[in-house]
């Protein structure tokens, strides 16, 4: 059996660490605040990895986030996004 997986990074910004991976045609976008103040992570930061995607949610909440709006992060949070 074959799987297919991928992984991609960005280079981390101010704090902030970014990755998207895929599996059986899902992706979840991962987003890591390293610092101790909420930061405002820029639409067009994750943009690369949400590719045509206008939207997804928070895996534990279930809370929809739209990817065409800037995401606010909390200090220390980190969110696991499925789309």
């Amino acid at each position: 059996m074959s799987e297919n997986k991928t992984v991609k990074y960005h280079i981390p910004e101010q704090g902030i660490y970014l990755y998207a991976r895929t599996s059986e045609g899902k992706t979840e976008m991962i987003v890591l605040n390293s610092t101790d103040r909420e930061q405002v992570l820029p639409s067009s930061h994750y943009q690369a990895l949400t590719k045509e995607s206008k939207e997804g949610k928070i895996v534990s909440t279930g809370k929809k986030i739209d990817f065409t709006e800037n995401l606010t992060l909390s200090a220390r949070q980190s969110l696991v996004i499925e789309f």
